[in-house]
């Protein structure tokens, strides 16, 4: 059982929080605040402090860092247009919107473009030039239309002037001076670094960024990049009032969000947040699974507000764990379940023997065409494993361009045992997803809390 470890901030304030992420279906993964000394941490069991995780869109926050310490390198510049960085991917006919994009406002996203074409680039054997063929219906700086795309040919700018792979660069210039480790970072087909997506970090690696960036680019006395960029990035560049809900509607700068409340964010799908608030002289990580963002930070403002209010500053632990499924079997016994034999399915499962052994731990053996694949699972505790399977690991697909390839799923698992069913509870330990597989006698039942499957593996008929 893991415990929040907290230094002065009142518990009562800290209970009222998980009450209302538990009302309002957030799933709380990992929590870091900082707020004018009061320290808040914690990682809620199965999930471990050093599970880096994909962190989707908050990804492009650290694209935005890499360009403004490029441009302070001399490499690029934010007025510099497209057409002048990447020549060479210009299509055969230049529209006069598209002469005048610059990396600023690709950036801002206000390229121009009237969707995001991350889809078609994904898969490009050349992202950039794909990206510049797409109609640019608006006037560049006029139009805020979200693109993850558009951020992954920003990142792109930065290898194409440093002559590096965006993840070096960061490693370089960003990572190493924050302490934190090499990430893994996902590629598009033609070999960039995504940038607008698939940075896997830890919640303590994500709160060394966030302080950095609340100490206007310092970070343990060493500047890392520019206050003026910061201020500049941060800053309400584009006009996002359309856009939807109160933290979505104040302003976009460079990659970063400003906040209802004041500061400002990097944010990714399914509740990813970095909240940077520099008045109230705090940072809130939260690495999470929610349906509702805005009330996902809403209730962090709650808190905030909660923990002001004052009352008891002690440090007392509170419980910070997801109870596991109870499988009803005893230790010291092992019991083959069942076996199931599936029809033909795109992810390629052909059957599955079910037992437990004396140790109380479920174990799935898929039969696939591509080898025997493990899953296991644990009685009343969460067990790891690592199977290999397709078109079985919940995600944004759109966002991913290996989407449909065999996948490792790292998983903490456990089951229950309902009449003729086995419920198997999944948290994946590098995504935001929790997913069950139940076992029935006529289908697999594949399921995600949140997230996507392909719609042929969400039920799998037996034969």
């Amino acid at each position: 059982m893991s415990m929040m470890q907290n230094k002065g901030c009142d518990p009562a304030a800290i209970r009222e929080y998980l009450a209302l992420c538990a009302r309002d279906g957030v799933t709380l993964r990992s929590f870091r605040l900082y707020r004018k000394g009061k320290t808040l941490s914690a990682d809620f069991t199965p999930h471990r402090a050093d599970d880096r995780m994909h962190l989707y869109s908050l990804s492009k926050s650290f694209t935005s860092v890499a360009v403004g310490i490029a441009q302070e390198m001399g490499l690029l510049h934010v007025s510099e247009r497209m057409l002048d960085i990447f020549p060479e991917c210009a299509p055969p006919e230049i529209s006069e919107n598209l002469a005048a994009m610059t990396l600023g406002d690709v950036l801002s996203m206000q390229s121009g473009h009237e969707v995001c074409h991350l889809d078609k680039m994904r898969l490009s054997e050349d992202a950039v030039r794909t990206f510049l063929a797409m109609p640019v219906v608006y006037r560049p700086g006029t139009t805020f239309v979200y693109s993850t795309g558009g951020t992954c040919v920003c990142g792109a700018a930065v290898e194409k002037r440093s002559g590096m792979k965006l993840n070096d660069f960061l490693q370089a210039y960003l990572f190493s001076k924050l302490g934190i480790q090499r990430p893994r970072a996902l590629c598009l087909a033609d070999g960039r670094h995504c940038g607008g997506t698939g940075m896997f970090l830890s919640a303590d690696d994500v709160l060394k960024f966030g302080m950095m960036l609340l100490h206007g680019g310092v970070y343990e006395g060493q500047r890392i990049v520019s206050e003026e960029w910061l201020r500049g990035a941060t800053s309400p560049i584009a006009d996002n009032s359309s856009n939807g809900t109160p933290d979505w509607v104040v302003g976009y700068g460079y990659q970063f969000w400003r906040n209802a409340r004041g500061g400002f964010r990097g944010d990714g799908a399914f509740g990813q947040l970095c909240v940077v608030l520099p008045e109230e002289d705090t940072v809130v990580v939260q690495l999470a699974e929610a349906a509702n963002m805005q009330q996902e930070l809403s209730d962090i403002y709650t808190l905030l507000d909660a923990i002001d209010r004052g009352g008891s500053d002690t440090d007392e632990p509170i419980d910070a764990a997801h109870p596991a499924l109870n499988g009803a079997f005893l230790h010291g016994s092992s019991k083959e379940i069942a076996s199931y034999q599936y029809k033909e399915n795109p992810a390629e499962l052909r059957s599955a023997a079910l037992s437990v052994g004396a140790d109380g731990v479920l174990t799935v053996r898929f039969e696939t065409a591509y080898g025997v694949q493990i899953l296991r699972a644990g009685g009343g505790e969460w067990v790891e494993s690592s199977p290999f399977l397709r078109y079985c690991n919940p995600s944004i697909n759109q966002l991913d361009p290996h989407f449909g390839w065999i996948e490792e799923l790292h998983i903490r698992s456990s089951f229950a045992v309902e009449g003729d069913t086995v419920r198997v509870l999944c948290k994946h330990s590098d995504t935001p997803h929790t997913q069950t597989f139940l076992f029935t006698p006529d289908a697999l039942r594949i399921s995600a809390n949140l997230g996507d499957l392909h719609p042929q593996v969400k039920e799998i008929p037996c034969r």
